[in-house]
């Protein structure tokens, strides 16, 4: 039987998603229509609003329905006027690959523990920004909430501090946070977030983002007036209905998902027995995700790891699967000034709320024949 490591990537559609789904997916509904389907469609939309809001503490933003978090970072960066920008050396691709020619682009650094450092942060802007501004919104910087590839969480409420003092705005990127531990829009006190419905077993293709109101946002799809004129295309409704639900269940559920950490250091620990120093553990001694565990064997490839695993039913990956595929390194443990003998050897370990102390055991023994048989052979 196959085994998923792999829930930071994506996560299965939870069978009462998929119940909402198939009921709305059964009716024409258009929710830019007049008639009573749209007034229904309508309906659905606010609700699912609503949950995600009250999910989040976001009643002072507004909810644009967008394809996912990709669109999201993409509409901030590229549709709005500021046009200095600062990114963290830890964001997603979604974000660092965004890079338009008529902005300027500034990145602020981690330290070796993965955490985005607060002390550079206020001294790159210091050094970037022009002295005395009023609170004019002049740049976006950001700087997302837990990293994805080593779960670490990061200062946001510091980091968001710093930013507003500064005149700019802040956009904070909670795809991997959400359904894992509680986030707190206005304890956090971004201007723009991101998130998607995939990550807590909702459906692919579907995310939004979070607005603070009085905010301007301008649109990157242009067509009909649909999201008040922020976001053109007819809404996926059942897509829409089914991210309520997961949101909601996955919020419900933050108690359950913490314990997955006692799973976690089970397995880190049995794998540091077998390997000791051998093994690397990143951000282990910093808070992090609960189900998310990035280790490296030193000088041992990492796509070697991973084609192990899979040939013996286990799915798991090097990092970020959106940069899987390539040879190229880690950026996140670039930034983090890894050891040369453990960044090509990284791998991703994810947990969800189906996993078993079954699943962990099985792994650990796999994991140990690998060593024996790759390692200490050399």
């Amino acid at each position: 039987m196959s085994i998923f490591f792999d829930h930071n990537s994506t996560t299965a559609l939870n069978p009462e998603v998929l119940k909402v789904m198939i009921e709305i997916y059964q009716k024409p509904y258009n929710n830019s229509a007049v008639h009573q389907l749209g007034r229904e469609a309508q309906s659905i939309i606010e609700h699912a609003k609503n949950v995600i809001k009250k999910a989040l503490n976001a009643e002072n933003y507004e909810v644009i329905f967008t394809s996912g978090a990709t669109e999201s970072c993409n509409q901030v960066i590229f549709a709005n006027n500021q046009n200095k920008l600062f990114y963290s050396t830890i964001e997603h691709a979604c974000i660092d690959s965004c890079k338009p020619q008529n902005k300027t682009i500034t990145y602020f650094p981690c330290d070796h523990h993965g955490i985005i450092s607060l002390e550079n942060l206020e001294k790159i802007l210091t050094q970037n920004i022009t002295p005395n501004q009023t609170f004019n919104n002049d740049f976006i910087a950001f700087a997302m909430l837990a990293n994805n590839e080593t779960g670490a969480i990061q200062p946001a409420q510091k980091i968001g501090k710093i930013i507003h003092q500064k005149s700019g705005l802040y956009f904070c990127d909670i795809v991997q946070a959400v359904g894992k531990i509680k986030v707190d829009l206005e304890d956090i006190n971004a201007d723009f977030v991101c998130l998607s419905a995939h990550k807590i077993h909702g459906p692919q293709g579907v995310g939004a983002l979070l607005v603070r109101k009085n905010i301007d946002l301008k649109p990157l799809i242009f067509g009909g007036k649909h999201q008040q004129g922020k976001r053109a295309g007819t809404l996926n409704i059942a897509g829409i209905a089914g991210f309520a639900k997961a949101v909601e269940i996955a919020t419900n559920n933050l108690e359950k998902y913490g314990k997955i950490a006692e799973l976690r250091d089970f397995l880190e620990s049995q794998l540091k027995k077998i390997a000791n120093d051998h093994l690397k553990i990143f951000c282990n001694d910093q808070p992090r995700l609960a189900n998310t565990s990035l280790i490296a064997l030193a000088n041992c490839d990492s796509q070697t790891q991973i084609i192990n695993f899979d040939l013996s039913g286990i799915y798991l990956s090097a990092g970020s699967t959106c940069s899987s595929g390539t040879i190229s390194q880690s950026r996140i443990l670039q930034a983090m000034n890894c050891p040369q003998q453990f960044i090509n050897s990284a791998i991703r370990i994810s947990l969800g709320l189906t996993t078993t102390k079954t699943d962990i055991e099985k792994f650990i023994s796999i994991w140990d024949n690998f060593y024996q048989q790759k390692f200490l052979k050399k």
